[in-house]
C-alpha cells in the first residue's frame, strides 16, 4: 500500500517522544529566526547528463530559500556540505560553486559555510539555511483557518514537462545515439533548469497589509503542498481546477508527450512556486495588490478532506505523489 510522503512522515514522528520541530529555532528583540534544510543526491534529484552544474548549484541553493520566503522570512545564511565523487574535480567543484555563489549574492544571504566530503555513491549535496523576519511582522500573522484563502504565485507544471524532454531526449541519445533538438522546448527547459524565485515576495505582502497565516514552497506538484498546510493545522481543503493556472508554453508540450497538463501541476514538480494561505479578510488587498497570485481555493474543515473541484462541480479526492511500504 503506498503512502503519502506527509502522512509517513506524520507517522514516524509519531513514534518518538520529542514534540515536532516547528523550524521557528530562536528570536531576539528585533527578528525571528527560522531554519530550511534539504538534501539533493545525484540519480534521485539530479541527473548530471543534462543538468549544468551550475544551474544545479543554483537550483539547490533555491531549495532552501524557497521554504524562508514561503514563511515570510529571508534569507541570512546558507551552510552547504557537498559530498564529492570522482568525477567531480576541482574545476566542476568550482563550476557548482559559482551557481550556488550567485543564489547567495541574488538573495542577499549575509553568511556562508562550506565543508567538502568525499563520496562512493555520487555526488551529495547538503544545504542548510537561516532567515530572518522582523517580529513586528512575524506577530501580526493569524492561524490557519477554516475559510482562509490558498493563493499560489504563477503557473504550473512547465518544469516538469522540462524534465520530461530531457529525459526522452536522454533516452534516444543512449539508444540510437540522436543529437537532442531542444530548440522549441526552451520556456520549459529553462522552467526545469533555471527557476527564479522572487526575493521581494515578504517586502511586496508586508507593505500591502497582507500577512499570510501559512505558506508552503510548491516543490513536488501543487497536491502536496495543499495536503502538507492541511496536515500542518488539521484542516481540509477544495482546490478549483479553473483557478489553477498552467504555464502556456508547457499545453502543447504536455499534448505531445500525452501527458494531461493538470496533472503535471497538481503532481509534477520542480515548479518554485509558493502556495500561501491568506485570511479572507484580506482578499481585496490581494486582488488590488498582487494580481499576480492565483486564488486557487480555500481551507475548510478537516471534516471535508482535501478536493479538487472539476468545472462541472465534480468533487474528487485530491491526491500528492506517495511512497510504497517496501520502501
Amino acid at each position: 500500500m503506498a503512502k503519502s510522503k506527509i502522512s509517513l512522515i506524520q507517522e514516524l514522528l509519531s513514534q518518538t517522544t520529542a514534540s515536532p520541530f516547528n523550524n521557528i529555532i530562536s528570536d531576539n528583540q528585533e527578528f525571528v529566526f527560522s531554519n530550511s534544510h534539504k538534501l539533493l543526491l545525484e540519480g534521485t534529484d539530479f541527473d548530471l547528463v543534462y543538468t549544468p552544474l551550475n544551474h544545479l548549484g543554483y537550483k539547490a541553493a533555491l531549495n532552501v530559500f524557497g521554504p524562508l520566503y514561503a514563511n515570510g522570512f529571508t534569507p541570512h545564511s546558507l551552510s552547504v556540505r557537498i559530498g564529492m565523487s570522482k568525477k567531480i574535480g576541482v574545476t566542476q567543484l568550482e563550476e557548482l560553486w559559482q551557481g550556488i555563489s550567485a543564489a547567495i549574492k541574488e538573495h542577499s544571504a549575509e553568511y556562508v559555510q562550506l565543508d567538502l566530503s568525499s563520496s562512493l555513491t555520487g555526488l551529495t549535496i547538503s544545504l542548510s539555511s537561516q532567515g530572518k523576519q522582523k517580529r513586528e511582522t512575524f506577530v501580526q500573522r493569524n492561524s490557519c483557518k477554516s475559510g482562509d484563502l490558498l493563493c499560489l504565485t504563477g503557473s504550473l507544471g512547465a518544469a516538469y514537462l522540462g524534465l520530461q524532454i530531457l529525459e526522452r531526449e536522454k533516452r534516444i541519445f543512449e539508444e540510437r545515439g540522436v543529437q537532442p533538438q531542444l530548440e522549441k522546448y526552451k520556456p520549459v527547459l529553462r522552467a526545469f533548469l533555471n527557476p527564479e524565485l522572487d526575493k521581494r515576495l515578504p517586502e511586496l505582502m508586508s507593505s500591502a497589509g497582507i500577512f499570510p497565516s501559512e505558506g508552503d514552497f510548491v516543490i513536488n506538484g501543487l497536491a502536496d503542498s495543499v495536503k502538507s498546510i492541511c496536515g500542518r493545522n488539521n484542516l481540509g481543503a477544495k482546490i478549483f481546477m479553473n483557478r489553477i493556472a498552467v504555464f502556456s508554453a508547457a499545453m502543447e508540450v504536455a499534448e505531445e508527450l500525452h501527458i494531461d497538463p493538470m496533472t503535471a501541476a497538481l503532481n509534477g514538480g520542480e515548479d518554485y512556486r509558493i502556495l500561501f494561505a491568506i485570511p479572507q479578510s484580506q482578499y481585496e488587498a490581494v486582488q488590488k495588490e498582487l494580481p499576480q497570485f492565483d486564488i486557487v481555493g480555500h481551507l475548510c474543515d478537516i471534516s471535508a478532506g482535501t478536493k479538487f473541484i472539476t468545472p462541472d462541480g465534480s468533487e474528487l479526492e485530491l491526491k500528492a505523489q506517495a511512497w510504497n511500504e517496501t520502501v
